[in-house]
């Protein structure tokens, strides 16, 4: 049921009372409505989704193509397999933007159950042996990025094994970069802890937030293969088509 709080009530008082407006269509919520999420049942049954077949590495839909995109033919990734639980679009884009820019971290939680959802399904991260390593932030960064809040989620919940992994140095923005320069922006920009080279085990499920490219998911796969990693599978929170 959705609606507006009653009239003449302090802010306060609703702020503590009502779970807030929701983010798609900025209607009050009751408590209880949505569950953990800020968003109302109508909206959260817009979530986009993905149509069958999708490419075998990229994930993404395809149209005439059989097994593996163009894209994929044409370049050689590091990783094995790659899905993303959801199209960048839409009330997907929305959650997410609300996760990483508007500190709106409950729907760290969310995230995570979808991700647990997607590793047990598809990518039998319940196998001995299998953990989840978050892509790492670029340095600079004061607070838990978007990623780190999902997998500590995970970690927490006891849903996956989770190892933090991975190091990164300062690089340009990789989301002002076309392929093949975010290749080469990320060149030894990430390597493996020296500190947690002796544990890096043999199957890897890299979670990082966008999938854009793929430039990021390579370069962190080429760094666990390189230390010993047998297969890296990704697994992303959103993906760009």
């Amino acid at each position: 049921m959705e609606g507006r709080p009653p009239s003449g009530l302090p802010a306060l008082l609703a702020d503590l009372v009502f779970p807030g407006r929701c983010l798609g269509c900025g209607q009050w919520l009751f408590p209880g409505e949505g569950g953990p999420l800020p968003v109302c049942r109508d909206c959260l049954a817009l979530l986009p989704s993905f149509q069958e077949p999708r490419c075998s590495r990229c994930g993404i839909e395809l149209i005439s193509e059989k097994d593996t995109c163009l894209r994929c033919r044409a370049v050689e990734h590091r990783f094995s397999s790659h899905r993303s639980l959801f199209p960048y679009t839409g009330m997907a884009k929305c959650l997410l933007q609300a996760l990483k820019f508007e500190g709106r971290w409950r729907l760290a939680a969310f995230f995570a159950c979808r991700a647990a959802e997607e590793l047990h399904r598809r990518l039998d991260c319940g196998a001995p042996g299998v953990v989840v390593v978050p892509v790492p932030p670029r340095p600079g960064h004061r607070e838990p990025d978007a990623v780190e809040r999902v997998v500590s989620r995970l970690a927490a919940g006891g849903f996956v094994r989770v190892q933090r992994l991975l190091q990164r140095s300062a690089r340009t923005p990789q989301k002002t970069l076309g392929y093949e320069q975010r290749k080469a922006n990320l060149r030894g920009g990430i390597r493996v802890d020296p500190r947690a080279s002796a544990a890096v085990p043999v199957r890897v499920v890299l979670l990082d937030d966008v999938f854009t490219t793929g430039a990021t998911a390579d370069a962190c796969a080429q760094a666990l293969l390189e230390a010993g990693c047998a297969l890296v599978d990704a697994l992303t929170l959103v993906m760009e088509e």
